[in-house]
């Protein structure tokens, strides 16, 4: 009689949490049918390059392509989690304080 191996992978709840906020992210990106959009902008001189992630929703109304959530340090967690946030019908594109809350905007 063969034994049936298993194998666990012990992770600490903090850990699990956040694979548990990366699998709430990928959904949204399916569910949503969001795009990602990468963008590379010079720094300068110096021949460095930073990159730029839009997450892009599509809409039947003009503008069809919104930018729902965006982050310009090259964190493609951050902007999903943006977008996220966002309004169900945001604007071309959202604006935020400094502190990357969503500003409301007056009709």
């Amino acid at each position: 009689m063969s034994k049936k191996k298993t194998s666990f992978t012990i992770v600490s709840s903090d850990e699990l949490e956040e694979l548990r906020r990366d699998r709430d992210r990928l959904s949204a990106l399916e569910s949503c049918c969001w795009d990602v959009r990468f963008e590379s902008h010079s720094n300068g001189m110096d021949g460095d390059y930073t990159i730029g992630i839009e997450i892009i929703g599509h809409y039947m109304g003009k503008p069809c392509a919104r930018v729902l959530g965006e982050n310009y340090n090259e964190d493609l967690r951050a902007a999903i989690d943006q977008a996220l946030t966002a309004e169900a019908y945001p604007p071309e594109r959202p604006e935020y304080d400094l502190y990357g809350n969503p500003e409301r905007r007056r009709a």
